[in-house]
């Protein structure tokens, strides 16, 4: 008899387990993430020290057979902050479908919200067709904004053999002679590694950031400091100014397979001070972009959102393109009124 309670293991057993069951049902046929064991821990276990209320698992006889994850968030809804959770990707072993266990899992993530007073859940999903079933299905699902991407590409060979559509491949087999790195001679000068002694500043620049938003994640300074600095996992790098931090840009690697597999870079965070210059902005990105390529990163990308000026990213190189996901929020709790007209800000994910 199948069991849903709080999972039991560590990141290693989440991420072979999520990565299996996505693998084994989409990876011939769709780009897939490979959530490894360094990324799942930064995100949801931290060492084991993160709280797990909302880390929910089923399983058959100690075997472990589906899992749902969420981690907790604060949440920008309208003017004010509330209490919610970030994720929801459900993963059921391909064998257990159609028993009702995603169902059974979603029931009790949500009267986890309920119990715990958190308002909503969170997610930015990719579109098409294999848009995970939990956001299609749940009644209390509301598909908010169509999110579009901004694109880098640094080996448009590379992705022309990753791709699995003949479109794409000529896309990026025609993108090639068109490409041009000036990054590579952007001035690292007031440019370097960011640290903890800086997130008060980091703080203030997030905050002004996020003032057009009305829906979306929203920073504490505590998960303002991990999302900056985590062991060997995000990267970020600060512009300082006569002696004060006035930009930032902090990503993330991940693996992703197609045919054969390549390493894609996630940009979550870009803010910098009113005060920041055009060409000051758009060399803290460029200097990031040569870390990148230092890496061997072969694109980045990061979601089109109001906090981003679209001019900067255009000059740096960016190609912004259309759909590849939207923002969903599930809404166990009632009296939750979500904005008409939301202006999102939210991580890929």
């Amino acid at each position: 008899m199948v069991e849903v309670r709080t999972f039991e293991g560590d990141a290693a057993e989440a991420s072979w387990f999520i990565n299996r069951v996505w693998q084994s049902s989409y990876g011939k046929t769709s780009p897939l993430p490979v959530w490894n064991e360094r990324l799942v821990d930064w995100l949801l276990f931290r060492d084991g020290q993160a709280p797990r209320d909302y880390l929910v698992a089923a399983y058959d006889k100690g075997t472990l057979v589906g899992t749902l994850f969420a981690e907790s968030a604060r949440i920008r809804l309208g003017t004010r902050e509330v209490d919610g959770t970030y994720g929801g990707r459900a993963s059921v072993c391909a064998s257990r479908r159609r028993e009702g266990i995603g169902g059974r899992l979603t029931r009790e993530l949500f009267r986890r919200h309920r119990d715990r007073g958190a308002k909503l859940t969170l997610g930015c999903v990719a579109t098409g067709p294999h848009e995970p079933g939990l956001w299609k299905r749940a009644r209390s699902a509301h598909p908010l904004h169509g999110l579009g991407l901004w694109l880098y590409v640094f080996d448009a060979r590379a992705l022309a053999r990753w791709s699995f559509t003949d479109s794409q491949r000529r896309l990026f087999t025609l993108a090639r002679p068109f490409l041009r790195h000036a990054f590579r001679q952007a001035d690292t000068g007031g440019i370097r590694p960011y640290r903890p002694s800086d997130l008060p500043r980091c703080m203030a620049l997030v905050q002004r950031m996020m003032q057009p938003v009305t829906l979306g994640y929203a920073y504490t300074a505590e998960r303002l400091a991990h999302q900056l600095q985590y062991k060997d996992v995000p990267r970020t790098f600060v512009l300082e100014q006569d002696g004060e931090v006035r930009g930032l840009v902090n990503s993330y690697s991940l693996l992703m397979t197609g045919v054969g597999e390549l390493t894609a870079e996630v940009v979550d965070l870009l803010a910098f001070d009113d005060a920041v210059s055009t060409a000051d902005r758009q060399r803290l990105l460029q200097v990031a972009l040569q870390d990148m390529e230092r890496r061997g990163v072969a694109c980045a990308g990061m979601l089109r959102n109001p906090c981003l000026p679209a001019s900067l990213l255009w000059r740096t190189g960016w190609l912004p393109l259309p759909g590849g996901a939207k923002l969903t929020c599930l809404v166990p709790t009632s009296g939750v009124e979500l904005p008409a007209a939301p202006r999102v800000f939210t991580h890929l994910r």
